[in-house]
């Protein structure tokens, strides 16, 4: 890790060194469009652009872009010596610079940090994606997204295995989320893996908050009663909470249950189901979204974005 912040800080300077006044951009193809061998970085010209005066170095490629009316510069900086694709590798940074002194920053840093003892496997992962200025949402919308998890698996284990997960997200546009925002927070224990003679002993939480332009028009019924259903207007605040246990196979006594909430942030309004015989909060990442919900808040295996 500190051979990644090492690298950071050396081509960041150099990254300034070239860039001069220039100001951030939006990528002009998406971010992760490149690859690295052995340090070598490489990267196909988007698309309706021309790229020119490619600077590299071991874990270090920048170059021009330009689209006939505006130029930026295109800066990747990882680890040296590293091969691997965008956004899989230990450390990585890109940023695109759009010249004229025109103020934003679009950047995305990625930081994988995994060890393996025997069968089990340790990971650290985070990504940050950072659109200001003229590169945030109509130019005028900042946005900002931020992944952070954490888990340990024992892929080898057949019984008694203890796998660990923890995962935050981050998704908000406008300042402090004013236009809209996303938050999730998830864990899960795995306290015994499932065998031909035992089920999996699962424990899991799931707290996902949402508001703004990523709420619509919608409700929910989480029991049944249609007298206690909630609903929700588009744009306000919604909060669901997904708890569940299956510890069903401990010592042959059954010990399921699972909880789950919603509330309405903005007008008070709450709902909420407890069951000690139904665990489907666990399951809660494979059932449809209430109405106005959007997308399942998972937004994508290892973050969303």
């Amino acid at each position: 890790m500190n051979k990644a912040y090492k690298a950071a800080s050396s081509m960041g300077a150099a990254a300034l060194v070239l860039s001069g006044a220039a100001m951030a951009a939006a990528p002009a193809d998406g971010f992760d469009q490149w690859t690295a061998s052995s340090g070598a970085i490489a990267s196909d010209c988007p698309a309706g652009f021309t790229c020119s005066g490619e600077v590299t170095g071991d874990g270090f490629f920048q170059r021009q872009i330009s689209d006939g009316t505006n130029d930026y510069f295109q800066t990747i900086i990882t680890d040296a010596g590293v091969s691997g694709t965008a956004g899989n590798m230990s450390f990585s940074d890109e940023s695109f610079v759009r010249t004229g002194n025109v103020g934003g920053l679009a950047d995305k840093s990625s930081i994988t940090d995994s060890t393996t003892t025997g069968a089990l496997v340790e990971t650290f992962d985070t990504a940050t994606t950072l659109l200001t200025g003229w590169a945030s949402t109509n130019g005028t919308d900042d946005e900002v997204m931020i992944y952070q998890g954490i888990s340990a698996v024992d892929d080898g284990a057949t019984a008694g295995g203890e796998d660990f997960r923890t995962d935050f997200w981050l998704d908000q546009t406008g300042t402090l989320g004013s236009v809209g925002k996303i938050m999730r927070i998830t864990s899960g224990v795995d306290i015994q893996e499932q065998t031909t003679s035992t089920a999996a002993q699962v424990q899991d939480f799931v707290l996902v908050d949402r508001s703004g332009s990523e709420v619509g028009v919608g409700g929910v019924d989480i029991d049944g009663d249609a007298s206690d259903d909630l609903t929700w207007l588009a744009g306000e605040n919604v909060k669901a909470i997904w708890i569940g246990q299956d510890m069903s196979l401990i010592e042959g006594v059954g010990q399921e249950f699972g909880f789950t909430s919603y509330t309405n942030v903005t007008t008070s309004n709450a709902v909420s189901d407890f069951s000690l015989v139904d665990s489907t909060a666990i399951d809660w990442d494979t059932t449809a979204p209430p109405a106005g919900w959007g997308s399942l808040a998972t937004d994508g295996t290892g973050g969303p974005f």
